[in-house]
């Protein structure tokens, strides 16, 4: 997938979908090894968290938390860029702790222009999708992890 920008790990999002519908209406994403969740602009992130039903964690109204029991019955996130499909399911946007305390792997974080608004693709994308960070063609190459 070619780099939309060389100043961040950047591509070109074309579409983020639950359920075949849109919920953002950003066109960029970087791809970022130091950021544990995915993390977008905060109203986008408050709305896609009521849709799965995520309640917002009393020690960060930006951070969110999840009935554990109803991990599989949550909607699959599809992020499209470069022509690809990248598809992630309830148990992949989310961090259990034991069945204890499960973590919405999604934050609110508003990314001033004109580096922003965009989403940060971070280790709950990574886990899922190793990414190989290109910088001598200036890409970023994608495979499912085994």
């Amino acid at each position: 997938v070619p780099l939309s920008s060389e100043t961040y790990w950047e591509v070109a999002l074309d579409t983020f979908t639950i359920n075949g519908a849109s919920v953002s209406n950003v066109k960029k994403a970087v791809l970022d090894t130091g950021t544990s969740l995915l993390a977008g602009p905060t109203a986008e992130v408050k709305k896609i968290a009521a849709l799965v039903g995520a309640k917002p964690f009393f020690l960060n109204p930006n951070e969110f938390t999840i009935d554990c029991s109803k991990i599989s019955s949550l909607p699959d996130i599809v992020l499209t860029f470069g022509g690809q499909t990248f598809t992630l399911t309830g148990a992949d946007y989310t961090i259990n702790v034991e069945n204890v305390e499960c973590l919405f792997g999604m934050a609110g974080i508003d990314v001033p222009a004109p580096a922003g608004p965009l989403w940060i693709l971070g280790d709950v994308f990574i886990r899922k999708f190793y990414t190989a960070f290109d910088y001598g063609n200036k890409r970023l190459g994608f495979a499912p992890v085994a």
